[in-house]
């Protein structure tokens, strides 16, 4: 990918704060165009598994719950989504990175 999505920003998503927040919401936008992109050009499937079914876009979707006390959820909740979306979003990132890379992204 030219410009990683997991950044300084990135990494204020496991905030509980305002800030935390924020960057929850821009990053969450930042894949969801990321998703529509790949599936523009190569397919929903192939979007759908680069980027697990969309539930990065969950995990980022639960983050911001938690960060607004929709859930009830505390700060571990928050970092079991932080996590898996930063796992699953490197993952993500070297797949495009190698296989669609022919993209531009």
């Amino acid at each position: 990918m030219k410009k990683s999505i997991i950044d300084q920003v990135w990494h204020k998503i496991a905030d509980l704060d305002s800030q935390g927040r924020a960057a929850t919401v821009s990053k969450l936008e930042q894949v969801v165009e990321l998703a529509r992109r790949i599936s523009q050009a190569e397919g929903e499937e192939v979007a759908n598994n680069v980027l697990e079914h969309g539930l990065i876009e969950v995990a980022l979707l639960r983050c911001q719950q938690i960060q607004d006390r929709e859930l009830g959820l505390d700060y571990d909740d928050l970092q079991i989504y932080y996590r898996y979306a930063t796992n699953a979003m490197k993952n993500a990132e070297k797949v495009i990175g190698t296989e669609l890379a022919h993209l531009d992204l």
